[in-house]
């Protein structure tokens, strides 16, 4: 098991960096997301393959088959998306400032192994694991895979209805659909998805350090909400449309995060 995690971790940076040394003397970031898509699908198909000694490929447990299908499912959806955007857009401003170094271009690539390590973190321990040691599909497996699958859902209609509004209307701010109930619901459905695919994984820890895969959601939550997500799009929003009366009234009545009945206006005293 063990064993199995390292090689997938190797397989993890070893991808991020052939991409960056592909990518660094092009000064280009525009395969840094379709990398990242890639190496997920090769971690997880690393973590199935190496199997213990008694057990082969047919022995693989439903569990594990589903968090490895969910989890494909999520990284080339997602993959293609920022793949296409930036190819559309023509550049991505997040490597503006560091493509041109190579060494601080690195460190966003050593970033992605992190991101791809931490968050598949809970299916590559379940996934390594002999499947015989595992119970049947129970009730908890059934609300991870809703949750996973309510996630994803937010997270795939929020990306659709703003990469929509935003080929029609580059220069403004969306304001329709999910983005009525959060400024942020696409980040919202992406932490919510890893934790249901905690749930999903949980029943699969036959071991007490397993439950380190509890990192994963952590992660992501910490990540999305504090780094690079959420705060740095608020930032970048702030300096763009700041001034704007609409664009404060849109804050003060949309919840930053979580789906939220839009707040009633105030009225002046």
């Amino acid at each position: 098991m063990l064993g199995g995690l390292l090689l997938v971790f190797v397989i993890d940076a070893g991808i991020q960096l052939a991409t960056w040394a592909f990518s660094a003397p092009l000064q280009t970031e525009h395969f840094y997301d379709l990398s990242g898509a890639l190496t997920y699908t090769a971690c997880f198909a690393t973590a199935l393959l190496d199997r213990p000694a008694a057990e082969s490929l047919a022995d693989l447990h439903p569990r594990q088959l589903a968090a490895a299908a969910l989890s494909l499912v999520w990284c080339s959806r997602l993959g293609l998306f920022l793949f296409r955007r930036v190819r559309r857009a023509g550049h991505d401003h997040r490597f503006d400032d560091i493509k041109t170094s190579p060494v601080r271009f690195l460190f966003a690539f050593t970033a992605q192994t992190a991101w791809v390590w931490f968050t598949g973190l809970a299916v590559y321990i379940v996934a390594t694991n002999p499947a015989s040691r595992m119970p049947d599909l129970n009730a908890l497996d059934a609300v991870g895979a809703a949750v996973w699958v309510a996630g994803f859902a937010i997270e795939t209609i929020a990306d659709h209805q703003k990469n929509t509004f935003k080929n029609a209307n580059p220069s403004k701010f969306i304001t329709s659909g999910l983005w009525a109930y959060s400024r942020h619901p696409n980040y919202f459905g992406e932490v919510t998805l890893w934790y249901g695919m905690f749930l999903l994984c949980a029943s699969g820890f036959v071991d007490a350090w397993n439950w380190v895969a509890v990192l994963s959601p952590v992660f992501v939550t910490l990540l999305l909400y504090f780094g690079s997500g959420v705060r740095l799009l608020e930032n970048s929003a702030d300096k763009r449309y700041g001034h704007l009366k609409e664009y404060q009234e849109y804050k003060a009545r949309t919840s930053i995060f979580f789906p939220l009945p839009p707040r009633a206006a105030k009225k002046d005293e």
